[in-house]
């Protein structure tokens, strides 16, 4: 009889126990609910998730999604390890429970980060990956960015009817989606205008001397060279070219011409970079009019102390744009965001879109810089 009431007064101490743990659990308090965005950025562009946070910074001041604060998960992969960028989506999206992915900015990125998206079926708008191929990964993959196909038209349109050029010559960093599809959009344009590529040449991925390169370029004497590389390329092949010095058939300095990859600070601030007098395309002016841009700048400006370049331009735009398609939508399920994105039309942010085509790729607007005084200037608009 005994041991039959210490057993039961042993099990009565261990469903208290139990029971007092049970109560502490109930009385802990939760974590407030969030909708989760998440963001990627490849590379050395560290102010892009600025302009994302801008945006998701304003939406929360107007009251969130649904009575709960939007959560920006970010991650900035700095070495550009394309397995980083692809787990990094994986994780987001499986154990951070993400209803959207912004970016990556990177086109080789955003072609491999896609194909995760349309696995899991979560709507993902990149930033400035502008080839047209990231989004054959499927209907869930939008971009935010305007395409190569057409920056590529604009720059040799450009070069050839506005600056009267005749003949150019392009350096290509080789294995990247982005220059490789930025070169090829410009030469294919530019010979169809009636200009003469009179030679490509490539280099490799850590190249750091591009005198046989630009040698032989400079022996073509071509009226423009078009660099197709990102700011660490950009400042060493100008100043080699200029020390060779390259020059065209009448002995006047051959000009130089770019894309987006050159709205960098860094390239402005290295002070070995012989840019002076280039012309190159972008996302966006911070010296636009446009009320909705003009406040947009002004914002960023107050907050972080610096001008925006088109990049942190275009990753608060790809944050607005699955803001609105969310609020049509009226609804965080995924396929619902999926059909208002593919609806936008008329979206005004710090860029615009006009609408998406079929391959949801933006109809939008191409800006084109000139550097004076070691500074960009903006020179003209390009609308599509």
């Amino acid at each position: 009889m005994k041991k039959t009431i210490v057993v039961l007064c042993i099990s009565v101490f261990i469903l208290s126990f139990f029971g007092c743990d049970n109560v502490k659990r109930v009385l802990a308090p939760k974590p407030e609910p969030t909708v989760k965005v998440g963001f990627v950025v490849a590379g050395q562009r560290v102010t892009y998730p600025n302009g994302a946070e801008m945006a998701v910074t304003e939406i929360n001041e107007q009251g969130g999604l649904f009575g709960m604060p939007v959560e920006l998960i970010g991650h900035i992969n700095k070495e550009a390890v394309l397995d980083v960028s692809v787990q990094l989506a994986e994780t987001m999206i499986v154990d951070d429970g993400i209803v959207a992915l912004i970016g990556p900015n990177r086109s080789s990125h955003a072609a491999v980060v896609g194909p995760v998206a349309q696995k899991h079926r979560i709507p993902m708008v990149t930033t400035t990956a502008t080839n047209p191929t990231v989004t054959q990964a499927g209907d869930f993959v939008f971009m935010a960015s305007f395409t190569d196909s057409f920056q590529g038209a604009v720059m040799a349109q450009f070069a050839k009817m506005e600056l009267g050029l005749t003949t150019a010559a392009i350096i290509t960093r080789k294995g990247d989606l982005y220059t490789e599809g930025i070169s090829e959009f410009f030469a294919t344009n530019f010979d169809m205008l009636g200009g003469t590529v009179a030679l490509h040449e490539f280099f490799e991925d850590g190249t750091t001397d591009f005198t046989d390169q630009l040698t032989r370029i400079a022996d073509m004497q071509p009226d423009a060279l078009f660099t197709a590389g990102f700011v660490q390329d950009i400042a060493s092949i100008t100043q080699q070219a200029r020390a060779i010095p390259m020059q065209n058939s009448n002995g006047e300095p051959t000009i130089f011409l770019g894309a987006d990859s050159w709205d960098s600070i860094l390239l402005f601030n290295d002070e070995n970079a012989e840019i002076e007098g280039s012309y190159f395309s972008g996302h966006f002016s911070p010296e636009t009019d446009e009320p909705n841009a003009r406040a947009f700048v002004d914002t960023y400006e107050s907050v972080y102390d610096s001008t925006p370049t088109g990049g942190v331009a275009v990753s608060y735009d790809a944050v607005k744009l699955l803001y609105e398609a969310i609020l049509r939508a009226d609804s965080l399920d995924p396929e619902a965001i999926r059909d208002q994105l593919a609806a936008t039309e008329n979206y005004v942010g710090a860029t615009s879109v006009l609408r998406y085509n079929e391959n949801r790729q933006p109809a939008k607007s191409a800006v084109i810089f000139t550097i004076t005084n070691g500074e960009k200037q903006f020179y003209k608009q390009i609308d599509p």
